[in-house]
C-alpha cells in the first residue's frame, strides 16, 4: 500500500509539472491557452475575448488585471499566440 501511494504521488507531481508549463488567461468565460493545438489562438481571437491590452508593442501584449498577475502574451509575425507568461503586478 505504501508503494502504491508513493507511485500515485509521483504521477500526480509529474502531471502537475506538465500542467504548469502551459499558461492560461481567463477573459470573462473564455480561457486563452498558449498551447491550444492543432490551431493556435490568434491575436484577433484574444482581442475579441479580452478587449484591448493595457499595452502592446513588437508582438507583445500586456494585460494588467486588478488583483491578479499581469499577463504578457507573445505573438508571432502571423498573429498566432506563442506564449503567455505571468508577471507580478495588476495592482
Amino acid at each position: 500500500m505504501k508503494r502504491l501511494t508513493k507511485t500515485a504521488l509521483l504521477v500526480a507531481l509529474a502531471l502537475g509539472a506538465r500542467g504548469a508549463m502551459a499558461t492560461q488567461m481567463m477573459c470573462g468565460d473564455t480561457i486563452i491557452d498558449d498551447e491550444q493545438q492543432p490551431v493556435p489562438v490568434t491575436a484577433a481571437q484574444v482581442l475579441a475575448a479580452c478587449g484591448e491590452p493595457t499595452s502592446k508593442a513588437d508582438g507583445q501584449w500586456v494585460y494588467e488585471q486588478q488583483g491578479q498577475l499581469t499577463k504578457v502574451l507573445e505573438f508571432d509575425g502571423d498573429g498566432n499566440l506563442q506564449s503567455i507568461s505571468d508577471q507580478p503586478g495588476g495592482g
